[in-house]
């Protein structure tokens, strides 16, 4: 009697494998398996197909671990950076005169908190005769709550409390369950 090699491991595709290589971009089976080209109207279900196979699973992790040792991540590279954003001081954006520094002169971990920068050009008057007399510059910074909750979470300070009752009182639950369904039962037969 022969046996079958059925369960051995078979080499990804071509398209298995730039499903696997898009799907690290974001992290979304849906929009990698557009991207590799399986069908739009099927891509939700592609994708669910995929990333349960053992094959691709271990090829992705492959190239998370491939992408994170040519970054050079690590947790507490991470952590530290997460700490600086967490920390930082927005007066450090404001010379003694209370007015913007330039980005040069603010400090390393503000700058790289930095967002956004809009300068919009304030005038007086109207037409012809308007006269530039200032800007207003705006600063957006990373979310300060995003970044203490990604810290909190690494840290476990915050857990979810789920209250496990067992089996104390479970008969009188049930009694009451039942007592509920017989009193809709008998609602219900009244209306018809």
């Amino acid at each position: 009697m022969e046996i079958k090699e059925e369960n051995k491991l078979r080499p990804l595709t071509p398209q298995q494998e730039r499903f696997c290589h898009e799907y690290l971009k974001d992290r979304n089976g849906t929009q990698a398996a557009i991207r590799a080209k399986y069908s739009r109207k099927t891509a939700q279900e592609q994708a669910s197909r995929l990333l349960s196979n053992v094959m691709i699973k271990a090829r992705v992790n492959e190239l998370i671990a491939a992408q994170i040792n040519r970054l050079k991540l690590n947790t507490d590279l991470v952590i530290k950076e997460l700490l600086k954003h967490a920390t930082i001081d927005i007066a450090d954006a404001y010379d003694e005169n209370g007015e913007l520094k330039d980005i040069q002169d603010m400090p390393e971990p503000l700058r790289k908190a930095i967002i956004a920068i809009e300068t919009e050009e304030l005038f007086e008057g109207r037409g012809e005769d308007r006269e530039h007399i200032g800007y207003t510059k705006k600063i957006k910074l990373c979310d300060k709550t995003k970044t203490l909750e990604l810290l909190g979470k690494h840290l476990k300070m915050f857990t979810d409390v789920t209250e496990h009752r067992g089996l104390e009182g479970l008969a009188d639950r049930i009694k009451e369950a039942r007592m509920r369904t017989k009193h809709a039962h008998n609602r219900r037969g009244r209306k018809g």
